[in-house]
Formats: structure tokens, C-alpha cells, sequence
């Protein structure tokens, strides 16, 4: 690269307990030591979620908070965190703007190109922006979702590159949707910090004790937000269902969220308040998914579940709705099983199929174990993230830029 370090601006809408703000606190920590010099910008968390804001202080990584940038639309608070994030973009001139989120995206893609009118093509910031998922379909009406994406198509013009995290993203994003051309996205798959997990062994027993279940429990686990999209209101009707012909059954329901009260009840209604356990955010992800016999996923849309691919990397086996980005991550009948959204029956059967099936199980999650191992991890994330930078800088700037000796984007 050049003499001095490149500069990296990256924009999120909050750092919320979740795959997108870990994300970007592994890949600025990860780029710092790769010698870019690195600047967070996040919101605030929403009032249900739990906030992972000190994960990013204990790393050392460099933030600024914008009190009003967040993930509900609000005009006012909206325009407030535009102008100070232009500010901000004008006063620290980044090489690269790099927006993570849809919210976030807009608003800082925006800053970015009103930074770069009436500049010269050498001082020009490049502009990023990485879909974690989408909400094309599935979040709002026939009208609201035509409207998010004819503002995502004209946002994609003033983007210099965009990053899918799954090949089914970006195929949605270049020809389901019509978002963007092929030649402008690139894929990079997710990557985390799976060595504890990776490492875990199967006597270990987790929470079941401290949940009141006998080791002779079967139990079924979700993690994630308790949020409509997630539909977990699903898995416990599965539950109630496969639970009448396997008494052992029992369920740990890991997260929180806008529906937590909502679900709560269809638990009571449904007379499983002796077999369901809400735990809320847990951050012992160890002791967590070792609690699990099997994690189930049960949303109508995702990009890629993060929770999916640490429970594959613990060897808990895996089922799954085949949703967005999730065959990416999940083989039927290889790594795991798939199942159709909103549909209890279905996955009743499938849980009863796996509980009849214990040694077709532990094949399925040696198989998961060793795929998301080889695939998801942390250096592999910010080797093929700073060759997307140098890429589209150099064509920004009409420049040579150096890449690592590593380059494993996915064309």
C-alpha cells in the first residue's frame, strides 16, 4: 500500500448483541493490525436489545457514537446523524466509507457521496457497503418492501462495491431483485471467532443443571432475536407437537426481543412452561450451546445466521428453514437437515426424525463441525475484506494498490 495507512470509516447502525456488529469489531481490529488505521461509527441499540458496545472497547478498537443513528426510521434524529456524520467524513477523510446495515447504509453512503462531489478522483473516498441479510421480503408489505428496494437500487449506484456474505445474497442482489450488477458485487463470507466452540467436547454439559433438566433430556435450542422474522412461535408449536410422542423433550430459547412477551404466552396457552426455558442474551456461548442436543432456526428470511454456524461449530446438529442464505451455510441431509418456513408440522417431524436417529446426528455435525471450521474464520474475513479495499480503490483512484498474498474473494 501506500506510505501512509489507509484510512477505513466504517458505519453501523448500533452494536447490538449480533452477527453484523461482531462482524465489524473483528474486521477493524483485524485491519488495525493489517496497518489500516480504523474509525467505527455506530448508533444506539434499541431498547430490547442488549448491546455489544464493550466488546469493541475491550478489543481497543476506535469508535464514535452517533446518539441518532439507529435502526427505526425517525426524519428528525435521521437528518441529525447525517449531518454529523457528513461532518465527521469531511473532518477525517477516509480512503474508504464502508456502511454496514440497511439504515446505516443509506445514510452513510449518502454522506459519502456529497463528501466526494466537486473532488478531485485522486481524494475521493471509496464507497462499501455489505448486506448482512435483506429486507426485500418477509419485514413489510407488498408496497413497503417495493419501496426498500427501488431505494437500495439507487443507493447501489453511488457504490463502488457491494458485499454479499452468501452466493444466495448475491444472487438475490444481481438478479432476484435487480439491485445491482454483477460486476459491483463481490462475496465475502462471514467470519468469527469459533475456537472455543471448535474445541468444545461432547461431555461437557452446559446450563442443564442451572435450567432444572436431567441429562436424560433431549434439548432443542434456538438463539437469536425473539423478534416476527425470526418466527420462533413456530419452533415451539414443533415442539408442542414432536413433544407429545418424546415426554423428554425440552427447549432452552436463547435471545430477546420486541416478541419475548408474545411468545411467552403461546408457551402458557400451550401448557409447556415445565419444558421451555427463556434465558435471554447469554455471553458464555460455551456453556450455552452445550446445553443444546440439536438447534433449530426457524426464520422466514435470513442472510447468514450466525447462531447456525456456531452451533454447527460446537458439533451441536443442526435443522434448519431453507431461507435466504441458509443452504449456503447448511447441506440437507449432509451437514444437516432443511425444512420449510412457517410450517410446524414439518418441523415436528424433522425434530421427531433426528431424535429417532442419534448416530445419522453426530455424522451430521462432524460434517458441519469440519465445514464451518475450514471456512468461517476471523483471518480469512479481513484477508478477502482488504483485497475488496485494494481492488476498489485502486479503480477509484486510478491507482496501483499492493493486496495480501492471500486473496480468497469469491467472484
Amino acid at each position: 500500500m501506500n506510505s501512509a495507512p489507509v484510512r477505513v470509516l466504517r458505519v453501523i447502525a448500533r452494536l447490538n448483541v449480533g452477527g453484523p456488529a461482531r462482524h465489524t469489531v473483528i474486521l477493524n481490529q483485524g485491519l488495525h493490525a493489517l496497518g489500516f488505521e480504523t474509525l467505527l461509527v455506530h448508533g444506539t441499540p434499541g431498547i430490547a436489545e442488549s448491546s455489544l458496545e464493550d466488546l469493541a472497547h475491550d478489543r481497543g478498537v476506535r469508535t464514535i457514537h452517533i446518539p441518532e443513528l439507529g435502526r427505526r426510521i425517525h426524519p428528525l434524529d435521521d437528518l441529525k446523524a447525517f449531518v454529523r456524520l457528513f461532518r465527521l467524513v469531511r473532518t477525517w477523510q477516509p480512503d474508504i466509507v464502508h456502511t454496514h446495515t440497511a439504515k446505516a447504509g443509506a445514510i452513510g453512503r449518502l454522506a459519502a457521496f456529497l463528501y466526494n462531489l466537486g473532488r478531485h478522483r485522486s481524494k475521493r473516498c471509496a464507497i462499501v457497503h455489505t448486506f448482512h441479510g435483506h429486507v426485500f421480503s418477509g419485514y413489510f408489505g407488498a408496497m413497503g418492501s417495493l419501496a426498500v428496494r427501488l431505494i437500495e437500487k439507487a443507493l447501489s449506484t453511488i457504490t463502488d462495491r457491494i458485499i454479499a456474505i452468501s452466493d444466495r445474497q448475491r444472487d438475490d442482489l444481481v438478479l432476484r431483485f435487480n439491485i445491482a450488477p454483477a460486476n459491483r458485487v463481490r462475496v465475502v463470507p462471514l467470519g468469527l471467532e469459533l475456537g472455543d466452540l471448535l474445541q468444545r467436547t461432547p461431555d461437557v454439559r452446559g446450563m442443564r443443571s442451572a435450567l432444572g433438566f436431567a441429562d436424560e433430556n433431549f434439548v432443542v435450542g434456538f438463539v437469536g432475536r425473539l423478534v416476527p422474522i425470526k418466527d420462533v412461535e413456530t419452533l415451539i408449536r414443533a415442539a408442542a407437537l414432536a413433544g407429545e410422542g418424546v415426554p423428554s423433550l425440552r427447549v432452552v430459547i436463547a435471545g430477546d426481543g420486541e416478541c419475548r412477551g408474545a411468545l411467552e404466552k403461546v408457551v402458557r396457552d400451550l401448557q409447556l412452561a415445565d419444558r421451555v426455558r427463556f434465558v435471554g442474551w447469554q455471553r458464555d456461548l460455551l456453556a450455552l450451546y452445550s446445553t443444546f442436543d440439536l438447534f433449530v432456526l426457524s426464520s422466514l428470511n435470513e442472510g447468514t445466521p450466525v447462531a447456525l454456524i456456531e452451533a454447527m461449530a460446537a458439533g451441536v446438529p443442526a435443522i434448519a428453514t431453507s431461507v435466504g442464505g441458509v443452504p449456503d451455510v447448511l447441506l440437507d441431509g449432509g451437514s444437516g437437515v432443511l425444512v420449510p418456513p412457517h410450517d410446524s408440522s414439518a418441523l415436528s417431524r424433522a425434530m421427531c426424525a433426528a431424535i429417532a436417529q442419534p448416530q445419522r446426528l453426530r455424522e451430521m455435525a462432524a460434517r458441519a463441525r469440519a465445514m464451518v471450521g475450514g471456512r468461517y474464520t476471523a483471518a480469512r474475513l479481513v484477508e478477502d475484506t482488504a483485497c475488496v479495499y485494494a481492488e476498489v480503490l485502486g479503480q477509484k483512484r486510478r491507482t496501483v494498490m499492493m493486496k495480501p498474498e492471500s486473496r480468497r474473494i469469491s467472484q
